[in-house]
């Protein structure tokens, strides 16, 4: 029997038309999460009784639910007959986009989605003149540090815990076992949610999260909430120029080299701070040779570039590693971190 044929292949421009439609996909569902639409569709509800509800116009409110429902993002249920059709919230909206739930991301994701709507309007100024550092002044570089600090608390803190934690625990379910005794690292470890699980999984050992100051601040609330302060501490250190301690058996660091000036003198002082034998994982974002997988990572690293950070190269990481003493140097391969794919090194001080 042959097989059926197609004939509605796309048409090759349709990515991009996709492209220009998805500010308005981003708006339904920034609409969604301000007026909590996925907790009020619980149980499912008519588009007349949603707009009731939520004192929105009818005709626009259902619009409004079959976009949602087309980014599967709502269920809905046609019955027989004339009948309108009921919605309901999906499961992966039950279980992202709802403030009830344990994995909410939905704070998370206003903040990214503002933050590449605000560097988008500022494209054409930084292609045309570039990235000036010494623009800012020192009072508008302590509000960009306590700007990032508040969304540690809160945005970055959700997909932390509910992403990365538990794709850190998944990487280090894969590795060789650890001692029963140590002590680790988080290098840049923000609001110090996978110290926590690290510090969960490896009860025997001592931890400490370093990151700015403010943000440290942020992982201490967070370790003392969490019932882990005899075993974990943060620490406020600047890494360009401070030194960030020594005698760790484990050093764990991710999406931090992308914003250092020197980011080769950055991992010798991470080969310094590691016991012989000590491990360093290092996982950051890279600029694949493979198109699919760049794709992946752009459109979110574009504006760290743009502003004169650094996303390297296939390779790059692992050359840096070698040139501060690292020996056993493996790629671990590609792991889901928020937004986009990180590439995990490992390497051993001998």
């Amino acid at each position: 029997m042959e097989a059926a044929m197609n004939f509605h292949p796309s048409h090759p421009l349709q990515a991009f038309w996709n492209l220009a439609a998805a500010p308005i996909q981003a708006m339904a569902l920034e609409q969604a999460l301000e007026h909590r639409l996925f907790t009020l569709l619980a149980q499912p509800a008519t588009a007349a009784s949603v707009a009731q509800q939520l004192g929105l116009n009818a005709a626009s409110t259902a619009v409004w639910l079959d976009l949602l429902w087309s980014m599967d993002l709502l269920v809905r249920h046609v019955p027989a007959g004339k009948a309108e059709p009921g919605y309901a919230a999906s499961p992966l909206a039950a279980r992202f986009f709802v403030d009830a739930s344990p994995e909410n991301c939905a704070q998370s994701w206003q903040y990214r989605a503002r933050s590449l709507a605000r560097f988008a309007m500022q494209w054409c100024t930084l292609l045309r003149e570039g990235f000036e550092p010494d623009g800012r002044t020192k009072e508008g570089a302590a509000a960009s540090t306590g700007s990032w600090a508040q969304a540690a608390r809160e945005q970055i803190g959700q997909e932390q815990r509910v992403v990365t934690a538990p794709a850190v625990l998944h990487l280090m379910d894969a590795l060789p076992p650890l001692p029963r005794q140590g002590r680790f690292l988080d290098l840049g470890g923000g609001p110090g949610h996978v110290a926590i699980a690290l510090a969960r999984r490896l009860p025997g050992w001592r931890g400490t999260v370093c990151d700015q100051s403010e943000t440290a601040e942020v992982a201490q609330d967070n370790i003392r909430a969490a019932g882990l302060s005899d075993s974990l501490e943060a620490m406020g250190r600047d890494l360009s120029h401070e030194a960030i301690g020594g005698g760790c058996d484990l050093i764990w660091c991710s999406s931090v080299l992308h914003f250092l000036h020197d980011p080769q003198a950055a991992l010798s002082k991470m080969f310094e701070a590691l016991k012989p034998g000590g491990l360093l994982l290092l996982a950051h974002a890279e600029l694949a040779d493979d198109p699919v997988l760049a794709a992946r990572v752009m459109p979110f690293y574009a504006g760290v570039m743009l502003r004169g950070n650094h996303l390297p190269q296939p390779g790059e990481v692992a050359g840096m590693m070698a040139r501060a003493g690292f020996a056993g140097i493996h790629a671990l391969g590609r792991i889901d971190f928020p937004m986009a794919p990180v590439w995990v090194h490992m390497g051993r001080r001998p």
